[in-house]
């Protein structure tokens, strides 16, 4: 009983984090019709924390593989048989 009371307090925690990252990065680029940003900063830092904590959730955020149908899949090889 205690350990699922501690998993919802960090998913709760978790979650909360996301939201309020995300809701930087939004403001951070959204530009209104006066001319004025709402807030100025580079979101590097925040765009880390949002992607740690969808990482942390078990998101994935990104394309899965190439967008180039005919690219080559990078291989990881043997150079112990090459000569020098």
């Amino acid at each position: 009983m205690e350990e699922d009371k501690e998993s919802r307090v960090e998913t709760i925690v978790k979650v909360s984090i996301l939201l309020w990252s995300a809701t930087l990065l939004t403001l951070s680029y959204w530009e209104p019709p006066d001319g004025k940003k709402i807030v100025d900063f580079d979101p590097t830092f925040i765009a880390s924390i949002f992607s740690a904590s969808t990482a942390s959730l078990g998101l994935s955020i990104g394309k899965k593989g190439n967008s180039n149908g005919n690219a080559k899949t990078p291989t990881i090889g043997n150079n112990k048989d090459t000569k020098k």
